[in-house]
């Protein structure tokens, strides 16, 4: 029960400093488009439309990873560790 406790933990807090960086990286999306647009395409030759596009995809497929592959298992492990621990407190 312990390493699930510490996987656990450690999934959720994984999820919180991950959604705290999409935050940021959405704010900066908005707030700072044009500016990061001008350094993609001095850097790297992306247009400001390609920039744009591949910012969109980059939030998207982020929150999306975060969801399915850190909270949907840390929640699961929860509901595993209550219940065992129901389990264990009827015995």
């Amino acid at each position: 029960e312990q390493t699930l406790v510490l996987t656990r933990n450690f999934l959720f807090k994984w999820f919180i400093v991950g959604y705290l960086f999409l935050i940021v990286s959405l704010l900066m999306y908005i707030f700072a488009k044009d500016w990061a647009a001008g350094i993609a395409a001095s850097w790297y030759g992306i247009d400001p439309e390609t920039y744009n596009t591949m910012a969109i995809w980059f939030l998207a497929i982020t929150k999306i990873f975060l969801i399915v592959l850190v909270l949907s298992p840390a929640l699961a492990l929860h509901w595993l560790i209550c219940c065992c621990r129901k389990k264990g407190a009827g015995d």
